[in-house]
Order: C-alpha cells, then sequence, then structure tokens
C-alpha cells in the first residue's frame, strides 16, 4: 500500500467526509424502505437525496484513491449507525425522516464551514469539493425547516439523537 503524503489532519478530514457520505446513503437508504409504508408520496425526495450522497461518496472516494488515503476503519459502523437511524426516523414517517434530515445535514454544514477555515490556504481542492457539495446539503438540510420548527417531544428526542449521533461518528471517524 502506497503511503500518502497528505498531512495527516487533512488526511483524517476527507475520511470523515467520505465516511459521512457513507452513514447518510444508509440513512437515506432505511428511509426509503420504511417511506413506502409511512410517506409513499416522500420516496422521490429521498431518492433525489440519495443520488446527491452518492455523488459526494464517489468525489470524496475519488479525492481520497488519488491521494493514497486508506478509508476510515469505522466504516461498517457508519453503515449500520445511518440504517439505525434512518430506519427510526422512517418509522415516524415525514416530520420524522425530515426532521432527522435537517439535524443530520445541519450538523453536517457546520462541520463543513469549519472544516473550510482549517483548510484555507492549505487544500484548494477539498475546499472547492466541500464548497461544491455544499448546496446539496443546504437543499437537504432545507426540506426539514419546517418540521424543526414544530417538533413534539418525540421529535425533539429525534432531533437530540440525530445530531449526536453525527457529531460522535465525525469525533470517531477522526482518530480511525
Amino acid at each position: 500500500m502506497t503511503t500518502s503524503t497528505c498531512p495527516t489532519d487533512i488526511q483524517r478530514l476527507l475520511r470523515v467526509n467520505h465516511s459521512g457520505e457513507f452513514g447518510a446513503i444508509g440513512i437515506y437508504q432505511a428511509q426509503r424502505l420504511l417511506a413506502r409504508l409511512t410517506w409513499p408520496q416522500g420516496v422521490a425526495l429521498i431518492d433525489e437525496m440519495l443520488q446527491h450522497e452518492r455523488g459526494h461518496l464517489a468525489r470524496f472516494g475519488h479525492l481520497l484513491v488519488s491521494r493514497s488515503i486508506r478509508s476510515c476503519y469505522a466504516l461498517p459502523l457508519w453503515r449500520l449507525g445511518g440504517w439505525l437511524l434512518g430506519a427510526l426516523t422512517g418509522l415516524f414517517g415525514r416530520r420524522g425522516i425530515l426532521l432527522c434530515t435537517f439535524s443530520v445535514e445541519s450538523t453536517v454544514l457546520h462541520h463543513l464551514a469549519e472544516q473550510r477555515d482549517r483548510l484555507a490556504g492549505r487544500d484548494e481542492e477539498f475546499i472547492a469539493l466541500i464548497a461544491d457539495i455544499e448546496h446539496e446539503e443546504r437543499e437537504h438540510r432545507d426540506h426539514g425547516l419546517a418540521c424543526a420548527a414544530m417538533p413534539n417531544l418525540p421529535l425533539r428526542a429525534i432531533d437530540r439523537l440525530a445530531r449526536a449521533s453525527t457529531e460522535f461518528a465525525i469525533r470517531l471517524s477522526l482518530r480511525f
């Protein structure tokens, strides 16, 4: 295996972003499965967001490979965690799915903004990739704005769980 010459902190950030897209795909796959029962008219929207995440995964994966950076060792946990979060929120139908999307994407957008600041003047290619996908991540977040404005007790729990699990996964991936 070739060793990357990329700085270690940048390797970690790329692994986190790649892993995050992997987890997001798991969320949307599970939500799509349950939405067929709980929110059938939302399946097309979930499919659109799922396609965006697959594109993001491919782009981060390409950057990892081109820089000889290994993927995160915790990828199976990202997929399992994504599936579990997606299945749980999918049970709540439209509001659960969209609130989860809002919560996860809000956390991700905050993380991406921090990354851009940290990478300024150091890795313009990575910054450009982040900037390029942020508009789709904002679109995803904005689909859930209405649900975020009026959560009931179970939905507040979903919001907290989605945010906390996303933060935990980010921290975990920075280490592995």
